[in-house]
């Protein structure tokens, strides 16, 4: 879910099912015809539970999902905007960056979050969540002229909400830490090798490196102040507009394929298990202790996001105000039955 530069150039089930149903009046007269085939974009490795579910929670709505892998939410973003993708999955941020640029983009669902862990070297000699010590180590080790070391990919997610925290508790990004841009796959071995301190990395691979014994958790920033809503899922605001029937089946097939594994443990390791490649005591441990799964949308994390990257420099302006706009949650009301109000925060 890393960044790179932004510009517009470059850049109650059951009850449910039969509300989807009385929503898609047309449904049963399209079983004659060919699926409709949808673009998906997703990041490479990421959502494996959906991968695993989605096709076959598509065919009941007559679609046929072409999932298409990305390198980061950026490239997907740009995908939609340039009509090269019907949908993909994004980040919180990238909603943000989104409206700051004037991209028209609608945010139809969410999936989810939990994706954001700070870890530490084994032998760093912190304790856990303890923001005291870490600013002491960090004065320390800016006293002695070696910068405590931090690896993230810049510009991404765990970036922002690292630089977040460092201020949270009177540390300057900046200056007072030496933060390194380091992708997300290569952050259990340069824990391992010593060659950082600290990493904020994706769930995956802080569980990655903390399973190989190279790496403990600090911090899982998630819930409380850090916010819940990580990831949602992008549609243009033309297709919404031309199409709005295909965007319902499309809603209605994801509230579906998420409603096998939401609040199911259980289920959502094994459908992660279906598709990813990560050692089972890691899928378990990144399922189970990181990643909370629902299709709602904290509105108020997003709008807290969007203050948070104004105040970092990272945009402009504060959009906050805006962010209303770019969410539409009525398809979604019609695929589960849930009112507006109750699928705005979870």
């Amino acid at each position: 879910m890393t960044d790179r530069s932004i510009t517009r150039r470059t850049f109650g089930l059951s009850a449910a099912g039969l509300t989807a149903a009385a929503a898609l009046p047309g449904l049963m007269g399209r079983r004659a015809l060919a699926a409709d085939t949808v673009r998906h974009g997703i990041q490479i490795g990421a959502l494996g539970a959906l991968r695993t579910t989605l096709p076959d929670a598509g065919k009941k709505y007559d679609l046929a999902y072409d999932i298409k892998d990305f390198p980061d939410s950026t490239a997907v973003l740009l995908a939609i905007e340039q009509g090269a993708l019907d949908i993909g999955n994004t980040t919180s941020q990238h909603l943000v960056r989104a409206i700051s640029e004037g991209i028209p983009v609608t945010w139809i669902s969410g999936w989810g979050g939990g994706y954001n862990v700070l870890v530490a070297r084994k032998d760093l000699g912190l304790k856990p969540n303890d923001p005291q010590g870490l600013k002491a180590l960090i004065d320390s080790r800016k006293q002695s002229g070696k910068l405590l070391s931090i690896g993230v990919p810049t510009g991404s997610l765990q970036n922002a909400k690292l630089a977040v925290y460092l201020k949270s508790i009177g540390v300057d990004p900046d200056k007072d830490v030496q933060v390194s841009n380091i992708p997300f796959p290569a952050h259990p071995r340069v824990l391992q090798a010593g060659e950082v301190d600290m990493a904020m990395t994706l769930s995956g691979f802080g569980a990655l490196a903390i399973n190989k014994g190279d790496a403990y958790l600090y911090l899982h920033l998630y819930g409380g102040s850090f916010g819940k809503q990580e990831v949602g899922f992008l549609v243009s605001q033309k297709f919404v507009q031309e199409k709005p029937e295909l965007v319902q089946r499309i809603v209605q097939s994801h509230a579906d394929a998420m409603n096998l594994f939401i609040g199911k443990p259980d289920m959502q390791v094994q459908y992660e298990k279906g598709y990813s490649r990560l050692p089972e005591p890691v899928v378990e441990m990144n399922e189970r202790e990181f990643l909370q799964y629902n299709y709602r949308t904290n509105i108020v994390d997003i709008k807290t996001m969007a203050r948070e990257l104004r105040d970092l420099g990272w945009v402009k302006d504060d959009y906050s105000a805006k962010v209303d706009d770019y969410i539409d949650l009525h398809f979604l009301t019609k695929a589960t039955g849930l009112s507006t109000a109750e699928l705005s925060h979870w």
